[in-house]
């Protein structure tokens, strides 16, 4: 679900780039991950021995993992185990940086120790919690005011943006205490117990991306329709938000009407949050503050 997670560890340090990730994540349906790739993520080879089996296949005709258990790095066990972890999505994104050249397998294996280093599973946590928490960490939500509002807020946010309009995006800027601009965006007000204004919008081509995404159509203009679908999966998020208040602590919320703006600025203090999401068919962003 959070594959953005490890390409927005590779893009902040320096590993690739913004076109290099998004090259990666728009190839990623396309791709398997190789056993290679597959056996530097279990920790059963290192990078210097995938390359030798990748140059000894060259010479002879047999399948990586035949050779690889001939080499005595592999078992038979391992090999089976790897083969049903092909589709893991970290490693679909290394495989497919690895094919384009944009890393080596050896950046790919130091890359992976560092992070898991970095946001490796607590006592009692579940995958799930794991990534929560990581993505948390990664937008320094954990360092905000109102910290629990903006968790499940933004998780709330993310879950939806890849259920509705797909996961073919990074994460490309955090914004606190600045004023953030959007050329097209819809508004939003959150009132009750807690009240937040949030803003979803961004460049004209993200604009339009959102709602070509979430309306299912090939869309190519700023119009009323356009308009309506950026504000209605806004009220969708808000509207769930609200939903989850609810049920989990019996808290009652009211939305107020979307409102479409043009050439917005949006003062985000310190302890509000802004959101810049980089799709394949351009930049988008979420901003909250929670008043």
């Amino acid at each position: 679900m959070y594959t953005q997670l490890f390409g927005h560890y590779l893009l902040n340090n320096g590993i690739i780039d913004a076109d290099e990730l998004h090259a990666a994540l728009t190839a990623m349906s396309r791709i398997k991950a190789k056993l290679g790739a597959a056996a530097i993520d279990a920790g059963y080879m290192t990078a210097e021995q995938v390359e030798e089996v990748h140059e000894l296949q060259h010479t002879m005709d047999k399948r990586f993992g035949d050779i690889a258990v001939e080499k005595g790095f592999l078992t038979d066990e391992q090999v089976r185990e790897l083969l049903a972890k092909q589709t893991n999505a970290n490693l679909v994104l290394g495989q497919a940086l690895i094919d384009f050249g944009f890393i080596t397998n050896k950046q790919f294996e130091d890359s992976l120790k560092d992070y898991k280093h970095r946001f490796s599973l607590i006592d009692g946590e579940t995958e799930e919690e794991r990534m929560e928490n990581e993505m948390i960490q990664i937008l320094g939500i954990d360092s905000l005011p109102d910290s629990d509002f903006y968790a499940e807020y933004i998780l709330l946010f993310i879950r939806n943006l890849i259920r509705f309009l797909g996961d073919d995006f990074s994460f490309s800027g955090v914004s606190r205490n600045v004023t953030v601009s959007m050329n097209y965006a819809s508004k939003q007000n959150i009132r009750g117990p807690i009240n937040a204004t949030v803003v979803l919008g961004g460049t004209e081509r993200g604009f339009i991306g959102i709602a070509a995404r979430y309306a299912g159509e090939d869309l190519s203009e700023i119009d009323g329709y356009t308009k309506a679908c950026v504000g209605e999966l806004l009220n969708l998020q808000n509207g769930l938000f609200a939903v989850n208040a609810s049920n989990d602590t019996g808290v009652e919320l009211e939305l107020s009407p979307q409102e479409s703006e043009e050439n917005l600025m949006m003062n985000i203090p310190e302890n509000g949050i802004a959101v810049t999401l980089s799709f394949s068919f351009g930049d988008i962003k979420i901003a909250v503050v929670k008043e």
